[in-house]
């Protein structure tokens, strides 16, 4: 988890960092993930690129594991149009900020997690283990031998990757393209 100055998008980081300054807290981290199926818009903005992967867990198995962290939050992003924002009568209580988010980013399907930690820095680690990951999907754009090398690296560490790890088809999934070529 990191600090949430170091993200892009300022619109989100300054409620964060507003919220902590309410709060006086001295140290924050946050994690962003998404509930959602895969989109473009996950695979431009969270893993852009080569090297982006998308890795799906087990939400039982992780929540429990968050659940004993002492000082940590999680929770779904509820997106707000900056109308709902600007009302005076729309009252925003200080303990939901780090999971509000602008509606232009709804398309996320946003679930969030939040830490505080008085002792720690620079980032704050959680104890995730291999079984507690169902899924793991490689960018397209990775070159394939590389795809390989990371699979058989992996299926050597998890045992069966075939279901767990693969390749994305968004951009180019035969499949949907044979529907097509067929007709």
């Amino acid at each position: 988890m990191l600090n949430p100055e170091l993200w892009d998008d300022k619109n989100d980081s300054a409620v964060i960092l507003a919220y902590k300054q309410k709060k006086k807290i001295k140290n924050l981290f946050a994690m962003c993930m998404s509930f959602g199926d895969e989109t473009v818009h996950h695979w431009k903005t969270f893993s852009g690129g080569p090297s982006g992967c998308q890795i799906e867990f087990d939400a039982e198995k992780l929540f429990a594991v968050l659940d004993q962290i002492p000082n940590l939050r999680h929770g779904k992003v509820v997106y707000k149009k900056l109308s709902e924002v600007e009302n005076k009568k729309s009252v925003i209580k200080v303990s939901q900020m780090p999971f509000i988010k602008r509606w232009p980013y709804r398309c996320e399907e946003e679930y969030r997690i939040i830490v505080t930690d008085e002792s720690v820095v620079d980032f704050f680690d959680i104890p995730i283990t291999l079984d507690m990951v169902r899924r793991i999907t490689i960018s397209q754009q990775m070159p394939e031998q590389i795809y390989k090398t990371i699979k058989n690296y992996l299926k050597a560490e998890e045992g069966d990757p075939e279901r767990k790890i693969n390749r994305s088809t968004l951009y180019e999934n035969k499949r949907w393209i044979k529907c097509f070529n067929a007709q």
